[in-house]
C-alpha cells in the first residue's frame, strides 16, 4: 500500500497538473502517461478517486483524504447522466466510499441522483436494466452486476422501495440467464425489448459465445455477494458461492491463480500467446473476502479466503507489478491487464480498475487481522 500511494501520488500530481481533467483508464506499462479519460466521459473515472479513498480507509492519513475528496468531486455531474449503466461504478467507487468511511457531507445526494438516473435505464418487460443502447436488441451484460450497488445504496439513503425492487429484480432475471448449469457465465444477454424473450447469449470481450470471460466471472461473483449484502436473499447467495467455487476450481487447474483473459483460452505450450488480466484476478480476490464473511460451512469459508490471499500474494509479486520491470515507467500498481478482446484491444496493460479493486482487497484482507 505504501508503493500504491507512491504511484497515485504521482498520478494526483499530472491530475493538478492538467486542469484537474487527468482520471486515468489503461496504459502502456513502458509509457510515463496514462491513456485517461476526463471526470464525466468514462466509465473508469471512478477508480482513481476509489484508489486514493482505499489508501484513506487504510491510512487515515489527512493527506490521502485531501487527495480523495479533490479528485471525487469532479465526477458528480455523472450521477446525473442517462445513457450508460456505468454511473453505479463511478458515483460508487468515489462518492459511495466517501459516504461511507466518513459520511461526507452531499455525497448522499449524490448517490441517491446517480440511482435515480440508472433507475430510467429499467424496463418492467424486460425486468433489466439497459446496459448498452443498441437500435437491435435490449443489451444486458454481467458486468451491469456491479451497478446494482448504487441502487441498493439509494433506495436506503432515499428510502426509496422502489430503486431496491429494481435492484433485486435486475440481480434475479440475471441469475436465471446469465449462468450456465456449472455456473459458469455468459457475458453478453440480449432480450427482446418488447416482450422480454431472449433472443442471444454470448460475449462481447471474451473469447468466444460459448467460453468464460474471466472478468466477467469476476463480476458476477462480486455482483452477487454484494446483491446479497442488500437483499439477504439467499438465492444470490447460493449463486455467488456457486460462480465462486467454479472460478477456483478453473484457476487450481492452471500454473497459477492469476487468470487468463479468458477462462477458456487455450494456453498450452502449442497455441500461441494468451496474456492474464489481473484486474479479473484482483476482482476476485476482493469479491472472495467478503464472500467469505457471508459463508457458515468453515470448509467453504477457509477455502475462499485462501483463494484470496493466495491471488493478492500472487498479484503483488515482481511478475506483476510495475516495480518488477524496469523499463516500465507507468505510475500504476500493476501491469498485464486484458481489456478484452483479445488480440483486437490493449494487453498487457495497466487497468485503473485493476489497480482499485487489489486496493481494495487489501483493505478487506487488514480489517480479518
Amino acid at each position: 500500500m505504501t508503493y500504491a500511494f507512491n504511484q497515485y501520488s504521482i498520478i494526483y500530481s499530472q491530475f493538478l497538473n492538467d486542469s484537474h481533467r487527468y482520471y486515468p483508464s489503461d496504459g502502456s506499462p513502458f509509457h510515463e502517461f496514462w491513456d485517461t479519460t476526463t471526470a464525466v466521459t468514462g466509465w473508469t473515472s471512478g477508480f482513481f478517486p476509489g484508489v486514493l479513498w482505499n489508501l484513506f480507509e487504510y491510512t487515515s492519513s489527512l493527506q490521502t483524504f485531501q487527495m480523495a475528496t479533490d479528485v471525487t468531486e469532479p465526477t458528480a455531474p455523472f450521477a446525473n447522466i442517462t445513457n450508460t449503466h456505468d454511473v453505479g461504478f463511478v458515483i460508487m467507487c468515489g462518492f459511495g466510499n466517501g459516504y461511507r468511511l466518513l459520511k461526507m457531507q452531499g455525497y448522499d445526494q449524490i448517490i441517491i441522483t446517480g440511482a435515480h438516473s440508472l433507475a430510467t435505464r429499467y424496463s418492467p418487460i424486460v425486468r433489466c436494466i439497459r446496459s448498452h443502447d443498441t437500435p437491435t436488441g435490449y443489451v444486458v451484460i454481467i458486468d451491469n452486476m456491479m451497478n446494482l450497488e448504487l441502487l441498493f445504496e439509494g433506495s436506503i439513503l432515499a428510502k426509496n422501495q422502489t430503486l431496491f425492487d429494481i435492484a433485486w429484480q435486475h440481480a434475479n432475471r440475471t441469475m436465471y440467464e446469465h449462468f450456465r448449469s456449472d455456473n459458469s457465465t455468459y457475458h453478453v444477454v440480449v432480450y427482446n425489448e418488447t416482450n422480454g424473450n431472449v433472443m442471444f447469449k454470448g460475449t462481447g470481450q471474451g473469447y468466444a459465445n460459448w467460453s468464460t470471460w474471466s472478468r466477467g466471472q469476476a463480476w458476477a461473483v462480486y455482483g452477487f455477494t454484494m446483491s446479497y449484502r442488500y437483499s439477504r436473499y439467499q438465492p444470490f447467495l447460493d449463486k455467488a458461492i456457486g460462480a465462486a467455487s467454479y472460478y477456483l476450481t478453473r484457476l487450481s487447474k492452471s500454473t497459477d491463480y492469476v487468470p487468463y483473459w479468458d477462462l477458456d483460452a487455450p494456453y498450452n505450450s502449442t497455441i500461441p500467446y494468451q496474456p492474464r488480466d489481473t484486474s479479473a484476478g484482483a476482482i476476485f480476490a476482493s469479491a472472495l473476502v467478503e464472500l467469505s464473511q457471508y459463508v457458515n460451512d468453515s470448509e467453504i469459508k477457509n477455502r475462499f479466503l485462501t483463494g484470496a490471499k493466495t491471488i493478492v500474494d500472487q498479484l503483488t509479486t515482481s511478475r506483476f507489478l510495475i516495480s518488477g520491470n524496469p523499463n516500465y515507467k507507468l505510475p500504476a500498481i500493476m501491469a498485464n491487464g486484458t481489456l478484452g478482446p483479445y488480440p483486437s484491444r490493449p494487453f498487457d496493460v495497466a487497468l485503473s480498475f485493476g489497480d482499485y479493486y487489489l486496493t481494495q482487497t487489501i483493505v478487506r484482507l487488514s480489517k480479518l487481522e
